[in-house]
């Protein structure tokens, strides 16, 4: 018994380890579209659905999760463990 627990312990260590690889904080800041009035299609990473998702900045005062295509948003934030 005592052998299997540590088994399980070093198994979820290491998928904590594996999935704080992934990790990229830009991905964790809001979708910001910022003050002003410009209107330029980017893609950021939404949180809540676990996607990245087109939304439309301003062009000032955004944040890094902003993307120029989907794709390098996908691979910024979307991970397939």
């Amino acid at each position: 018994m005592f052998k299997l627990s540590i088994f399980l312990l070093v198994l979820v260590a290491v998928f904590y380890v594996i999935s704080a690889e992934h990790f990229n904080p830009v991905c964790e800041q809001p979708l910001k579209t910022g003050p002003c009035r410009a209107s330029f299609k980017s893609y950021g990473y939404n949180t809540t659905t676990e996607k990245c998702q087109q939304f439309t900045y301003g062009g000032c005062q955004g944040n890094e999760n902003r993307f120029d295509t989907l794709e390098e948003c996908q691979d910024a934030c979307e991970y397939d463990c």
